[in-house]
C-alpha cells in the first residue's frame, strides 16, 4: 500500500475533487422543509447521477497511465498490491470532500441522528462502488475506454435500469419473469441500496419494481441486504482490479 497515501494526496490537489463539497450543501437547500426521509433520498438520488461521471473522470486519468505504472513496477511490491493502494488512494481521497459535503448538508437540513448517519453511510458506498469499478476497468483499458466503459455502466445502472425492467416486465407480462428479474436485482448495488434506504427512512415515496421483487419475492422490508450486497460487490471489484492490473501487458 505504499502509493496510498501518494494517490490520495495528488487527488486532493486536484480542485474538482472539492466540487461535492460545496455542491451537496447547495443540492440540500433546494429540500429543506421537505422531511427527512424525503431530505435523504432526494439528496441521494442526485449523489447517484452526479458523483459517477465525477469519480470515473478523476479516478481514471491517474490510474490507466502506462508510464506511470511501467515505473511503479520496478518497486519490491507486487503489481496487483501496487495497483490497490492506487485504487485505494483515490477512494480515501474523494471520501474526505464528499463526507465533508454530506456532514454539511446533513446539517443544514437539521438531520436528526439516523438520517445523518443513513445519508452518510449511503453516499460512502455509492462512491466506494464507483471507485472499484473505475479501478477494475483501469486495470485492463486504455484511458479513453476505460472512460467509455465506465459511463456505459453508469448509464445501464443508474438512468436505464428502471426503465429497462418496467418495460421486459410490460413486454412479457404474459410469463412469469419475477424469478427471472430477481437476480438482475441483486446485481445492481445502487439499486439496493435506493430501496434500502427508502425502507430503512420509512419514506413515504414508492420504491419501484426492485422494491417491489425483493418484497415478494424474498420478504425484505429492511435490514441488511443492501449493506451485504453492496461490501460483496466493493470486495469483487477491488479483487477482480487487481487480479486484471497484475497480468496487464504494461
Amino acid at each position: 500500500m505504499a502509493l496510498l497515501p501518494l494517490y490520495a494526496r495528488a487527488l486532493l490537489r486536484n480542485p474538482w475533487a472539492f466540487a461535492p463539497f460545496g455542491l451537496l450543501p447547495l443540492l440540500a437547500l433546494a429540500f429543506q422543509g421537505r422531511g427527512e426521509a424525503v431530505a435523504v433520498v432526494s439528496l441521494f438520488a442526485a449523489l447517484s447521477l452526479l458523483l459517477p461521471p465525477l469519480v470515473l473522470a478523476l479516478a481514471l486519468p491517474m490510474l490507466t497511465p502506462r508510464e506511470d505504472w511501467a515505473f511503479w513496477a520496478g518497486l519490491p511490491q507486487g503489481p496487483a498490491r501496487l495497483y490497490l493502494g492506487g485504487v485505494l488512494g483515490v477512494g480515501l481521497g474523494l471520501s474526505l470532500p464528499i463526507l465533508g459535503g454530506l456532514a454539511l448538508a446533513a446539517g443544514l437540513l437539521g438531520l436528526g441522528s439516523k438520517a445523518a448517519g443513513l445519508l452518510l453511510l449511503s453516499g460512502l458506498g455509492l462512491l466506494w462502488f464507483w471507485v472499484a469499478l473505475a479501478g477494475w476497468v483501469g486495470a485492463g483499458l486504455e484511458p479513453a475506454r476505460a472512460l467509455g466503459v465506465g459511463l456505459l455502466v453508469w448509464g445501464l445502472l443508474v438512468l436505464a435500469y428502471d426503465p429497462l425492467v418496467v418495460g421486459i416486465a410490460v413486454a412479457l407480462r404474459e410469463y412469469p419473469l419475477e424469478r427471472f428479474l430477481l437476480p438482475a436485482v441483486l446485481l445492481n448495488p445502487l439499486e439496493l441500496f435506493r430501496v434500502g434506504l427508502l425502507y430503512a427512512l420509512e419514506a413515504p415515496v414508492l420504491v419501484g419494481p426492485t422494491g417491489y421483487l425483493l418484497r415478494e419475492f424474498l420478504g425484505f422490508t429492511g435490514g441488511l441486504l443492501p449493506l451485504g450486497v453492496g461490501l460483496l460487490s466493493v470486495g469483487a471489484g477491488l479483487v477482480g482490479a487487481g487480479w486484471r492490473f497484475a497480468r496487464r501487458d504494461r
